[in-house]
């Protein structure tokens, strides 16, 4: 018997969808935002690991990438500098093309080394979670596509 990770009806699948959306919506808020760019929160280093594994699976997104990047926005809000403003950009531009803009402020590596300090720099991070950050999203997408064969 053939089992898959989606072998669900469909309010199954949309209540998934939901709770996996969530739990990632949180990850960004609890982890990226509040834990790290802002460092108004402290949180046990598994919970910490837990979100950064858990953004790397879903989303592929670097941690000191977002970082600096959300670090700079609040330095630099709606002025020339600002890496994703709605002002700059349009509002259409931010919400419908918002990882392009992540991606082209990414590459600034002067801004990473500016505003990208006090971030996880361990192994994982340098070794799997930043040179490897699509393989996360490839093993999120091959594990809700593969087959699971039963005894």
């Amino acid at each position: 018997m053939q089992l898959s990770l989606l072998d669900l009806p469909w309010w199954g699948l949309v209540l998934a969808t939901l709770g996996l959306t969530h739990v990632t919506i949180a990850s960004v808020t609890i982890f990226l935002h509040r834990h790290q760019a802002h460092q108004a929160l402290q949180l046990h280093p598994l919970a910490s690991h837990f979100f950064r594994f858990w953004l790397w699976l879903t989303t592929g997104m670097v941690t000191r990438e977002w970082i600096a990047i959300h670090r700079k926005h609040h330095a630099m809000t709606d002025t020339p500098g600002d890496p994703h403003s709605p002002l700059r950009f349009g509002l259409t531009t931010v919400l419908l093309q918002g990882s392009e803009l992540y991606r082209r402020a990414a590459g600034d590596q002067a801004m990473l080394e500016h505003y990208g300090g006090n971030t996880p720099d361990d192994w994982l991070e340098r070794r799997l979670y930043t040179n490897h950050s699509a393989l996360g999203v490839g093993l999120m997408l091959g594990l809700s596509h593969s087959p699971w064969t039963e005894g």
